[in-house]
């Protein structure tokens, strides 16, 4: 212990003193204006989302050129949903409310029950039927009294958030302002990208390079092989259900909402392991209202669309990007949902998958004698990663390629 801390000068505590100090100022100032900073955060993710892209791009073009024409085809996309998709189901969705029994139906149901059950009670002995009713009561009593409770707290909380996040976030120049600055922040992100991971990388200690980025290496593996997946594959699923859906439509199946309930597929297919299922219930449960032959036709094709996936998409698209068995999978699954909400439950496999990879890393290093620095896990090593992280110069083939061509040019 003594010897490693003589290796540490006056001017060495002084340094990490300050550096400590900035990081805390830093912090604090993001903390403070967390809420401004909401932008820059949508702008950070759409960086992360795009850099492949442009990378790829990139050797064909300058990066300039790269970065416009990923501009150009997310705008492209964009203005396609929003002009042929969103008025459709907008109008569905509104159906669907309209749909939903008034208060005039529900209390016609509710007497409907009221009258099959006391014609249930006058056929009960005369001992029995005082003591179910009486059992009835109070349960009925009791669930009234909990959904009264609950709505209102419900409500209470969601008018409360949505008076809040609009008040301290929308109507801040500095939100606004933001997101109107992000197409050219993410730009020169996108543009300097090599040039500041080189500058990150000259600013570490030298000690630490070889970890720092190795451990970025396995956050970014992690990540990015799920995420890009996954949403490959809601899409993919998503389309497969709204064109099976109409396909049973036009051989004579009566199936509302197809659009809504493509839409669901999809986004539920972001969910792991459960995310397949909660997005066929809505289409199955509505086939079934239409009879029972069109709930199973619905039933089978999801069967069908979901037997694909598994067998085709998922090893090309995903892979094994994770590594974790679908019983662990499952116990983070509802542990993020518990923590973190939906978002906890979308994230819960590559976050699981980066904190068992970054112990294994961390804890290879530290025993004794200490593992290699820079050795990724072997699964990354099996999917064509590297055996060793050197440094910002271990690049992806894009990457590789364009940083040749930047120097030929």
């Amino acid at each position: 212990m003594r010897t490693f801390l003589a290796r540490f000068t006056a001017r060495d505590v002084s340094r990490w003193a300050l550096v400590l100090a900035a990081l805390y100022i830093i912090g604090w100032m993001i903390v403070q204006a967390l809420s401004a900073l909401i932008p820059f955060i949508f702008g950070a993710i759409l960086a992360y989302l795009f850099l492949p892209l442009v990378n790829r791009f990139n050797p064909h073009m300058p990066r300039w050129a790269a970065i416009l024409l990923v501009y150009l085809i997310v705008l492209g996309l964009v203005a396609t949903f929003f002009a042929f998709l969103v008025p459709p189901l907008v109008d569905q969705v509104g159906q669907l409310i309209r749909a939903i029994p008034d208060i005039q139906v529900i209390q016609r149901w509710v007497t409907t029950v009221i009258d099959e059950y006391e014609q249930l009670l006058a056929n009960l002995p005369e001992g029995m039927r005082d003591q179910v009713r009486n059992s009835v009561t109070e349960i009925i009593a009791q669930a009234a009294t909990t959904l009264r409770t609950n709505f209102i707290s419900y409500v209470q909380d969601i008018g409360n958030f949505l008076i809040d996040s609009v008040f301290s976030v929308v109507n801040t120049v500095s939100f606004l302002l933001g997101f109107f600055l992000i197409p050219f922040w993410l730009f020169y992100v996108l543009m300097d990208q090599r040039e500041g991971r080189d500058k990150l990388d000259q600013f570490l200690p030298r000690w630490i390079r070889t970890d720092f980025w190795t451990v970025l290496t396995i956050i970014d593996y992690d990540f990015s092989g799920y995420l890009r997946g996954q949403l490959l594959l809601g899409a993919a699923v998503g389309s497969a259900a709204g064109v099976g859906l109409l396909a049973l439509n036009l051989v004579g199946f009566e199936i509302p909402y197809v659009l809504l309930l493509a839409v669901i597929a999809g986004v539920t297919e972001l969910v792991p392991i459960i995310g397949p299922i909660l997005g066929s219930i809505p289409a199955i449960l509505l086939g079934f209202l239409d009879s029972p032959t069109t709930g199973i036709a619905v039933l089978i094709l999801y069967v069908v669309i979901q037997q694909l996936e598994n067998n085709f998409l998922v090893p090309r698209i995903v892979g094994d990007s994770v590594g974790l068995h679908p019983a662990v999978l499952m116990i983070l699954l509802v542990v993020g949902a518990q923590v973190f909400g939906i978002i906890g439950a979308i994230l819960s496999a590559p976050v699981g998958a980066v904190a068992r990879d970054i112990f294994s890393y961390v804890y290879g290093r530290l025993q004794e004698p200490p593992r290699a620095a820079g050795l990724l896990p072997k699964r990354m090593h099996l999917a064509g990663m590297p055996l060793l992280v050197i440094g910002p110069q271990t690049k992806s083939v894009p990457e590789q390629e364009a940083a040749e061509d930047d120097k030929e040019a």
